[in-house]
This record gives structure tokens, sequence and C-alpha cells, in this order.
């Protein structure tokens, strides 16, 4: 996948090798969502800028949802990161394919991602109990479908994933998987398994799921005043 096709500016098919992205304000912008992937200053990818752009103006929203708890969002967006973008996305996900009527473009519909179920709970777990910063409810309860007590792994991907709830262009199918290798047909992928970073890492323990939060220090002692 690569490009942007068609009047609802879909993602393009596209089966060939990743491009230096050279476009310098979509090198900024990725390495601000996706640093580990900008090792200079023309990466290597599998999206060209205007998908960059696209990928901003969705993802703000939930950057600004998780802005409390970084690690949480670092955690979630990584798998966005790497599906649209990384150089060997192909190893990553498989991608379902039609024919624009109008423009006659091979656009995607729906992609199946596989991912390890270590980076699931993972990230699940950094973001769970993350409070968005102009409420007191958890940031989650916004993006599964369901209230945040109820929220799964397996509900926030579903919801996350369909094209309906606008964070993606294309349905996705997150396939969960404990293996190092899935085969499927003729092709072999490797599941997806970002290094996640604990919510107690960088963020405030009533974000994090945590039991007992420390108190606040008490008895503070004041110096006092000196007459000379």
């Amino acid at each position: 996948m690569r490009g942007e096709c068609g009047n609802d500016k879909l993602s393009c098919a596209y089966d060939g090798p990743p491009s230096p992205l050279i476009n310098p304000e979509a090198v900024g912008i990725l390495n601000q969502y996706c640093p580990f992937m900008v090792p200079g200053d023309q990466p290597s990818t599998c999206c060209n800028a205007d998908q960059v752009f696209t990928f901003n103006k969705i993802f703000g929203f939930v950057k600004e949802e998780f802005t409390r708890c970084p690690v949480c969002f670092d955690n979630f967006i990584s798998m966005f990161c790497l599906l649209v973008c990384s150089s060997y996305q192909s190893t990553l996900a498989s991608a379902n394919v039609t024919i624009d009527s109008f423009t006659k473009q091979k656009i995607v519909t729906s992609v199946d991602y596989y991912v390890a179920r270590d980076y699931v709970d993972g990230m699940f777990n950094s973001c769970a109990n993350v409070r968005t910063p102009y409420s007191n409810e958890k940031a989650i309860s916004r993006m599964c479908g369901e209230t945040a007590s109820a929220c799964t792994p397996e509900n926030f991907l579903k919801f996350v994933g369909s094209k309906s709830n606008r964070l993606v262009t294309y349905d996705i199918s997150f396939k969960e998987t404990d293996k190092p290798f899935v085969r499927v047909g003729n092709k072999t992928f490797v599941p997806m398994n970002y290094t996640t970073t604990p919510c107690t890492d960088r963020c405030q323990c009533k974000d994090c799921n945590t039991t007992v939060c420390p108190p606040p220090p008490t008895n503070m002692s004041v110096p006092k005043w000196k007459l000379f």
C-alpha cells in the first residue's frame, strides 16, 4: 500500500519496494508520531507525504485524548505507524483490493493485520485507565464502543479498526497471535510486536493500572523566619 487514490483518498494498492520520504514537512510529522521510523532525513517508507498529512489529521484527536499519558499514546500509535509506513509493511498485513469505478485505480478496502498478543496486552494495559484532560472520564471509553469497565483489548481493536469510526480509511481486521510467524496460503507474515513501555514509566499514578497511589507528602517542614 502506498499513496492515496480515488475521490475519497483511500489507500492505493501497491506491491513495489519502499521509497524515500523526501517531503521535509512529512518527515517532521512522521518523526513526531513515529521517531523510531525516522533514522535519517529521508527515511525509506511505504507511505507518501499525502498519507502522512492524513495520518496527522486523523490521529491528532487520539493524541489529545491520551495526552495525559505519552507512553500510552506512543504504544498505541506504533501499530498504525508500522501498518501505514513501515518499509516491511507486506510482512505485517495483507490487503483486499478493488477497482475504483471512477478513477479505475486499485484501492485498498480492508486489511488483515497480524499483531502479537503481547503487544496488544501491553498497549491496552498502558491506556486502560488514562483519563481525558478535560474530564474525569477514561479516554478509552470514547474509543471502544463500550464503557471503560466493559472494554477489552479485542473490543478496542475492533472499534479503532472500523472505517465507520473514521480513524482509518479501510477496515482493519486485527489478527492476534502468540506465534512468531503466521502462514497464510503461500505467504508468511511476521506479527507486529512493537515493544511497549509500561504506563507507570512516564505517566501519573492515577492514569495507570495501579491499585494504590502513594499519598502526597505531608508535614513538610517550613523554614522559620530569622531576624538579623
